[in-house]
């Protein structure tokens, strides 16, 4: 698969929710980072996940509630939330206001984010629809991505479905 080597800063992708815009083009290269901003609506969820790729937050406007491994962290603006490769984690948005934040990846995961994103302009209001679910819990699988389960979730204080 080919990337663009410039960036389309007009289009924002939908991840379930959550809403992401690259800042920086996506590569082939494994050893390159890539720049997001993402949002986080109110009551906006990311289910637990882990993935071998670190991760770094940087909170620019809002509030929101990061989970890592086994507890809750509060992240106001300016905070910076940095998530080791392999280690289970999650969002949440408890807020009444949508949440901004910077997000330092390297280039694989950004390329699956991009992979399991639907350009915002082609998302229909309402839940996602089961085949963009099936694709993504594939897409997961082909990267070696570990999901959580319902119970997973639960026993984190996230929905559990």
């Amino acid at each position: 698969m080919s990337f663009p080597n410039k960036v389309d800063d007009t289009e924002i992708f939908d991840l379930f929710g959550p809403r992401i815009q690259f800042l920086t083009p996506l590569s082939d290269s494994d050893g390159d980072y890539c720049l997001i901003r993402g949002t986080l609506p109110a009551g906006a969820v990311v289910p637990l996940h882990s993935h071998t790729e670190r991760e770094t937050f940087h909170v620019l406007e809002g509030e929101i509630e990061g989970y890592l491994e086994d507890h809750w962290t509060t992240l106001n603006v300016g905070e910076v939330f940095d998530v080791p490769g392999g280690l289970k984690h999650g969002w949440r948005n408890p807020s009444r206001a949508s949440a901004l934040v910077l997000i330092v990846v390297p280039m694989r995961l950004g390329r699956f984010l991009r992979e399991i994103g639907r350009p915002l302009a082609t998302v229909e209001p309402g839940p996602p629809m089961p085949g963009d679910l099936q694709r993504f819990v594939e897409l997961a699988h082909v990267y070696g991505y570990w999901l959580g389960s319902a119970a997973d979730n639960a026993a984190a204080g996230l929905p559990s479905g």
